[in-house]
């Protein structure tokens, strides 16, 4: 292999590929890589970690216009013969979280770093076709003008491409590798956030490409989202005491755990589900004097900032647009003010929300609306569609986002293809009998876990019921837990392997009723999977909710259980409905 992994050899394997490839060294805004030298690097076996080759470059996405995007394979030494496509983040333009032998791939693929290498599958992931993880500054092409080919590639045909691509040279490099041509056995797909998205467009437009999907707290509606996250970010600048610092914000979840913390059962600092809670700011937060602002105390305006976060977006109908926020351990992260509040761009495009970019998801959600949505058009302002009210005569009465109906169409349908909340797209996924897993952090401080609630709600609704549903779909909610997974927020195990689950469901029917996980200590790629903080926890099939038997340490898994036919997670408190989470 370390004779194969080299560039002349690896472009003489791609030169018969029927799609075209070129084997090349990454583009240098593609942090943080990895750059190889030609194109390739072979990796020596060292611990349990067998050798490895890693392969970057290019492949055509559209004949017709010659766009390529970039691609990043790793394949190990001793093929298990199945194939694993591994999901991007955010906006894309970067492998930070698809290359799987980073220690970050476990934000993409959860398990253990270098699980999938171990495991023996070669993966391939894209960066959806633009260089750099900035929004949307790829897709501009001018004023009023952006390239509908560069936002094709993003929103679902680099995935799709490559799910072909990606298995035409791993069943080549490896018959180039053994001598002998070997088919595919078992195809798989994985991602988180807008890795998760990625997994969902692909159940939705070309399931048949996958035997098994995993799709973890995902960007499933980033047209909807957008509103919710801007008009978030603006309601902290609508007046001089709108905005709340960080300490006032860490001051919410005692005041939620005081009252939350036992709904499920059990005072153990975690709460199992989040919509059953009866929290509501404008109730439950302590005002200030006078409405002068104070350390310990909330004035009106900022009551009503935090009421956009955790009360649904709605048109100004009170149809809801987008679901809130979980009330369980509330981050500052998602009342951000704008950096150039005041201006005709208040959202500069800075870089990555999920590593502490300025602006928050509301980075995003200005790059949606103004340039997806509104194709950079100079005269059109996010901030001109955003409005905020209170009451009306549907069930979300709370302070709140309004945006409207036909800025929510238009948004929609310009992002369909990118959309993975349809659920009569996932009918073609269902009738090939197909298996999927979701799995849901329901802390998640970047994005709202109740998309993904009301979307496999829907999902019953139009397949029979949950029982039917399991056949093909499951969704497991991760309470106490932060974005991905990535830890340092909340006292919930999030780490479990989504992997071999939907192996074992897929090649021998073993369909998953509960996963058990682990809580590990945070460190700057997630978790230190050397240092568990003691606590485990089964993750239990919707609707189920995990229950305490009653005795032992309640941060022992093996005091929990999840009994068949439960239907906690079904309850919903004052929270869940003005967040607009569906019955």
């Amino acid at each position: 292999m370390a004779e194969l992994c080299q560039p002349a050899a690896m472009q003489a394997i791609a030169a018969k590929l029927d799609i075209k490839v070129t084997i090349g060294k990454l583009p240098s805004e593609e942090q943080p890589g990895p750059f190889l030298e030609g194109g390739t690097r072979f990796t020596p076996a060292r611990g349990d970690l067998p050798a490895y080759c890693q392969v970057t470059g290019s492949f055509v996405t559209n004949p017709t216009t010659g766009k390529t995007a970039n691609f990043l394979a790793t394949l190990p030494i001793s093929w298990n013969r199945k194939y694993l496509q591994l999901g991007c983040g955010g906006h894309c333009g970067t492998f930070a979280v698809s290359d799987a032998a980073s220690p970050t791939i476990t934000i993409t693929n959860q398990g253990k770093p270098g699980d999938s290498i171990r495991k023996g599958y070669a993966s391939f992931a894209t960066d959806e076709g633009h260089a750099g993880f900035t929004q949307g500054k790829w897709a501009i092409k001018g004023p009023g003008e952006i390239s509908q080919d560069y936002l094709d590639d993003y929103l679902y045909r680099s995935q799709k491409v490559l799910a072909m691509m990606g298995k035409e040279f791993t069943t080549a490099f490896y018959a180039k590798a053994s001598g002998t041509a070997q088919k595919i056995a078992y195809s798989y797909f994985c991602g988180c956030s807008g890795g998760g998205r990625d997994a969902l467009v692909a159940a939705a437009y070309f399931p048949e490409a996958f035997d098994g999907i995993v799709s973890g707290s995902p960007y499933a509606n980033l047209a909807n989202l957008a509103f919710l996250t801007t008009g978030a970010s603006l309601a902290t600048v609508r007046s001089p005491d709108a905005g709340l610092p960080a300490s006032l914000v860490a001051q919410i979840n005692p005041l939620v755990m005081a009252k939350c913390d036992a709904v499920d059962g059990v005072k153990d600092g975690l709460i199992q589900n989040p919509m059953a809670c009866d929290f509501r700011p404008e109730k439950d937060l302590p005002r200030c004097a006078d409405n002068k602002p104070g350390p310990s105390c909330f004035t009106q305006a900022q009551i009503e900032s935090v009421s956009t976060v955790l009360t649904a977006a709605t048109d100004k109908e009170g149809r809801v647009v987008q679901p809130g926020y979980s009330v369980s351990e509330l981050q500052n992260s998602l009342m951000l003010p704008p950096a150039n509040a005041g201006t005709a761009n208040p959202w500069p495009d800075t870089g990555n929300p999920a590593t502490g970019a300025t602006n928050g998801m509301a980075l995003l959600g200005d790059t949606v609306i103004r340039i997806f949505s509104h194709r950079n058009d100079p005269k059109f302002e996010t901030t001109s569609v955003l409005s905020f009210g209170s009451g009306g005569t549907g069930p979300v009465t709370g302070f709140r986002v309004i945006a409207p109906a036909t800025e929510v169409a238009r948004a929609n349908a310009a992002l369909r293809m990118g959309i993975g909340d349809i659920p009569k797209n996932a009918a073609r996924l269902i009738k090939s009998n197909h298996k999927m897993i979701l799995w849901v952090n329901l802390s998640d401080h970047l994005l709202t876990p109740y998309m993904s609630v009301n979307y496999y709600k829907d999902l019953a609704k139009t397949f029979g019921g949950y029982g039917k549903l399991h056949k093909n779909i499951r969704m497991f909610m991760l309470p106490g837990t932060a974005h991905c997974s990535g830890g340092g927020i909340g006292e919930g195990p999030g780490s479990f392997d989504a992997l071999s689950a939907i192996e074992a469901w897929v090649e021998r029917g073993q369909a998953p009723d509960s996963l058990p996980a682990t809580l590990y200590k945070a460190n700057q790629f997630g978790v230190d999977f050397k240092q568990p903080l003691g606590r485990t926890m089964p993750l239990c099939k919707f609707p189920e909710m995990a229950r305490y038997s009653g005795e032992g340490d309640v941060k022992d898994g093996a005091n929990w259980s999840c009994v068949p036919g439960d239907k906690g997670m079904l309850r919903i408190g004052e929270s869940g409905r003005q967040a607009g989470v569906i019955d």
